[in-house]
């Protein structure tokens, strides 16, 4: 699924050597999927194969959107990528725990609570259908009763009540300081995302690389800015490749390299 389409952005910035490895990697996933017979399933190893899927998905919106010139809206995407990667970290980490299981169990019990919520607020709101309401209520109730964790927020599943603690807990576990700076180095990123795309933090008035003096919205595309989202999400795309690449007992060492040696000139261009 190479790019073709050449513009002066993705000949400056490599965006068909990072394609092509993408491209490169889903057949090879693919293909051993296929051979090792993996069914769908609430298991772990569906989590890092859904993880993958949407990260690769997710890298190649941010090829395009790079490619033609806006790169704000390429690190809205590499944003999401990260947050994977923490996802993944927490579960990798605790892989060996007795009740690794849980986290698991959870992990998925969460997708209907969630998904339980949406539709109550479209109940009652919406379609204001007192009975469906009702029975999505008796629902919600017994999935909080199957639930290994208690607690509040978007992550009770892992035991912290927020994306922040979770990061807090993931970089707490990593051993050596230089890791820890890390990871720190990534996060500062997802900061400087979040506010490039909230609209209460002058997101729609924000670009990358622009004239930090200019007060209009400026949506035309520019050259300029790219470094910051390819190298935040070739950073974090590395690791959620190398946990499904070690999940499927595949041979990572010259995508690894091809990988960090592109995000190697992303993070030089900043």
């Amino acid at each position: 699924m190479a790019l073709y389409i050449q513009t002066p952005c993705s000949l400056q910035w490599r965006l068909d050597e990072l394609e092509a490895i993408i491209d490169s990697m889903e057949n090879e996933i693919e293909a051993a999927i296929t051979q090792q017979q993996i069914q769908t399933g609430h298991d772990y190893t569906n989590i890092i194969l859904r993880t993958a899927g949407k990260s690769i998905v997710s890298m190649r919106e941010i090829i395009r959107l790079s490619a033609f010139g806006y790169p704000d809206g390429a690190l809205s995407l590499a944003r999401n990528i990260y947050e994977h990667v923490i996802i993944l970290a927490f579960f990798e980490n605790h892989k060996y725990d007795k009740n690794f299981s849980d986290y698991v169990d959870d992990y998925y019990i969460d997708y209907g609570i969630q998904r339980n919520k949406a539709l109550q607020y479209e109940s009652k709101n919406c379609t204001q259908d007192a009975e469906t309401l009702t029975a999505l209520k008796d629902e919600f109730n017994q999935l909080k009763q199957t639930a290994h964790h208690r607690g509040g927020g978007d992550y009770w599943w892992s035991g912290s009540s927020s994306f922040g603690q979770l990061v807090k807990v993931a970089i707490e576990s990593v051993p050596d300081e230089r890791g820890k700076r890390f990871l720190h180095g990534l996060h500062f990123a997802y900061k400087r995302a979040c506010v490039s795309i909230h609209s209460s933090c002058i997101g729609n008035t924000l670009r990358l690389g622009a004239d930090p003096d200019f007060a209009g919205i400026d949506t035309s595309p520019t050259i300029k800015g790219h470094s910051l989202p390819l190298w935040f999400a070739t950073t974090s795309f590395v690791y959620i490749m190398g946990v499904t690449y070690a999940l499927l007992n595949l041979d990572y060492k010259e995508h690894d390299q091809d990988l960090n040696d592109l995000a190697l000139f992303f993070h030089k261009k900043e």
